[in-house]
């Protein structure tokens, strides 16, 4: 029966976020209606109280924002001063006026669409909540190389059939002591051909120029000149 309910109350997506008010007397309270306990999520129970309320088993803490702050309002913009995480001319579109009371609490958790049938909760302890909506989780204009990419690499390389392997290995030419002993030589192989690379987001570019430009990729012209702007780190 736990893991039947868990099901019906995971509401786990990565492309939305669920944003509640509220009206908590205090910061402290918040975080204790919102703290997780996952040995009760485990079990097939709801992992907090705010779980317990509104029928969610669990959420993921690292894209939970909540704040309460010093004053009442009924004001969007005033509620969401400091949590605009997504925005709110989205939840404007929906409460285009101002919202049906004044609330001093705001709960907004990522990768997470509430699609419940609970709507609001007076909480005898922590307060009266209320859930707002679900919107889009905004996604970044700014892609960065970082090690998080790695895993979407190698994924991809599997999708599309090659065997990965990885072995430690010296890099020609180097003299450089700490990089010989950590070094990690990555290797794709599929149909009878093999490539390396020293990392997974490289060994990836590799494939792909290969894909894109066939076999013979390094003798096809492509331009050697290129305009590149310069501009400042950001």
């Amino acid at each position: 029966m736990g893991k039947t309910a868990l099901a019906e109350n995971d509401f786990k997506n990565n492309l939305y976020l669920s944003v509640f008010v509220g009206v908590c007397s205090s910061e402290a309270l918040l975080n204790e209606y919102l703290e997780q306990h996952w040995e009760r999520s485990e079990s097939g129970l709801n992992s907090s109280y705010f779980g317990s309320d509104f029928n969610i088993n669990e959420y993921d803490d690292e894209y939970l924002v909540s704040i309460v702050n010093a004053q009442m309002s009924d004001n969007i913009d005033e509620i969401f001063a400091n949590s605009q995480v997504f925005d709110l001319k989205l939840l404007k579109a929906d409460y285009p006026n101002y919202l049906d009371k004044q609330y001093n609490a705001v709960i907004i958790i990522g990768r997470l669409k509430y699609e419940g049938t609970v709507q609001e909760i007076h909480n005898n302890k922590f307060g009266y909540f209320k859930f707002l909506g679900t919107y889009p989780e905004p996604l970044p204009n700014k892609i960065n190389d970082t090690s998080d990419m790695d895993k979407y690499a190698v994924n991809k390389l599997i999708d599309w059939g090659y065997r990965i392997s990885v072995s430690n290995g010296n890099r020609v030419g180097c003299k450089d002591d700490f990089y010989l002993k950590n070094h990690f030589k990555w290797k794709a192989k599929k149909d009878g051909k093999t490539f390396s690379a020293i990392d997974p987001l490289r060994l990836l570019g590799i494939v792909t120029i290969v894909k894109e430009y066939g076999d013979a990729w390094d003798r096809i012209d492509v331009p050697g000149i290129f305009s590149i702007t310069f501009g400042n780190e950001d």
